[in-house]
């Protein structure tokens, strides 16, 4: 079968290579792979600026079709449309994990980074990563499902985002893009902001709902969100998305009082933060990693009913030899979200 596969560290070394077609072992499933995005960690892979354990096939947003079960699988038949959560690994014994928490097992690894993930024809995952796509939700969306819950996780899980809020998000990726349309549904105002390079993304921030995009680098942040938000002095709510440290120093200075900063980007290296500002405004700083259970469930549920539609996102469908130009397009910033699609998949490649 067809795979992506980094192949050993360093820069590169990503190839498109011919892998004999994994088999179920007990407990495990086969997924003939319909669709798999393309997140920024397979791009620092690439880079060999995040770590990973080689070789490994890259791709851990994706969805399909059981193709074959192991031993002793029960949960699903062969022909259930389904998506996978990233974790491959779970020690099912720590107290994180007997709490739920999941994404903080020590033990935890990763498909598509430590473990062979979706970029591939037919990928091997434990039965219990596997969700059925409700009827409504296509493999297209069931790929998005991951980065959905990543929000899920951070507006809803780690943080309780209301009805009547004013949201502020930095960085208008897909995953800042996605946690606008998670506040969105449930009944906050929303900001998104980012940088000129950014005009494409703020217009589509704005298109799937956000109340005000602002350009940082050719408007003041403060002043723009200041009709929003001036009695209160600030945003109730900072998704810092951006992963840049300026961007850390515009959290604080648009948080209100006892207000919350979110932190969903993930830095290149250490940042200088004026830490003392957290008790002088008694602001709540809360990290927020990947996802649970639960996370994936409630994105679906979003999907499912309507609440939230992902397609605005999906800037493109390509095809698995496709892999180097849908990477160089999103490395240029042409399009927001860029999904793979193996042979033999179904969907609609456009």
């Amino acid at each position: 079968m067809q795979a992506l596969c980094k192949q050993k560290k360093g820069p590169g070394h990503l190839d498109l290579i011919d892998l004999e077609t994994p088999q179920p072992g007990p407990g495990e499933v086969q997924v003939a792979v319909e669709a798999a995005g393309i997140c920024g960690t397979d791009i620092h892979i690439r880079h060999d600026t995040f770590p990973y354990a080689p070789p490994v096939v890259l791709g851990h947003e994706f969805s399909g079709r059981i193709s074959a079960v192991g031993p002793d699988v029960q949960s699903v038949t062969v022909g259930d449309r389904v998506m996978s959560e990233t974790s491959a690994v779970l020690c099912g014994e720590c107290a994180f994990c007997q709490r739920g928490e999941t994404n903080s097992c020590p033990k935890r690894r990763v498909y598509g980074v430590h473990v062979n993930g979706g970029f591939c024809e037919h990928a091997v995952v434990r039965q219990e990563a596997i969700h059925q796509l409700p009827q409504n939700v296509d493999f297209i969306a069931g790929a998005m499902t991951e980065p959905l819950a990543v929000c899920v996780h951070a507006l809803i899980e780690r943080t309780n985002v209301s009805a009547g809020q004013v949201v502020l998000v930095t960085g208008p990726g897909p995953i800042g893009l996605l946690a606008a349309m998670v506040a969105k549904a449930h009944g906050a105002r929303v900001i998104v902001a980012g940088i000129s390079k950014d005009a494409a993304r703020l217009k589509l921030a704005a298109e799937v709902g956000a109340d005000l995009t602002v350009t940082v680098d050719t408007a003041s942040l403060v002043d723009e969100i200041k009709p929003f938000c001036e009695a209160q002095g600030g945003v109730d709510i900072t998704v810092e998305a951006s992963g840049a440290a300026p961007s850390v120093e515009a959290a604080y200075q648009c948080t209100r009082k006892r207000g919350t900063i979110i932190q969903l980007g993930l830095f290149d290296g250490p940042i200088t933060v004026n830490y003392s500002q957290i008790a002088f405004r008694e602001v709540s700083v809360i990290g927020s990693f990947a996802h649970t259970w639960n996370s994936f469930d409630r994105a679906l549920d979003l999907m499912a009913k309507g609440i939230i539609d992902i397609k605005p996102l999906v800037s493109g469908v390509l095809a698995l030899d496709q892999w180097e130009q849908a990477f160089g397009r999103l490395e240029s910033g042409d399009g927001v979200k860029i999904l793979l699609s193996p042979p033999g998949a179904t969907v609609d490649r456009g």
